[in-house]
């Protein structure tokens, strides 16, 4: 069976009306306000300390850092952390680039 493009699945996520990361299987991040981050579609969590917070996604590990983090919930497509977030951001291996 032929390989699908990204470019092609976020086409037919913009044709067929649907959500681009339900096609994709592109994490969904929902920040609420600095209490509560929503990651939908991840692919595990890595490491967690009250104070950090490493998930595994598609694009590449995302970073939760800032204090009294707490998971709240988890289950095999969504982890709801609260707390107080400070920052929020992707570790991209320079040396294989992002795969789009």
């Amino acid at each position: 069976m032929p390989k699908i493009s990204k470019k092609n699945l976020r086409q037919f996520a913009l044709l067929s009306q649907l959500p681009q990361e339900v096609i994709t299987d592109q994490p969904r991040i929902t920040l609420i306000g600095d209490q509560e981050i929503i990651v939908e579609n991840h692919k595990g969590l890595i490491c967690y300390e009250d104070t950090f917070v490493k998930i595994n996604t598609n694009i590449s590990p995302l970073a939760i850092e800032g204090d009294k983090l707490v998971i709240e919930r988890m289950d095999s497509e969504t982890i709801i952390i609260n707390g107080r977030i400070k920052y929020v951001k992707y570790f991209f291996d320079p040396e294989q680039g992002r795969s789009d």
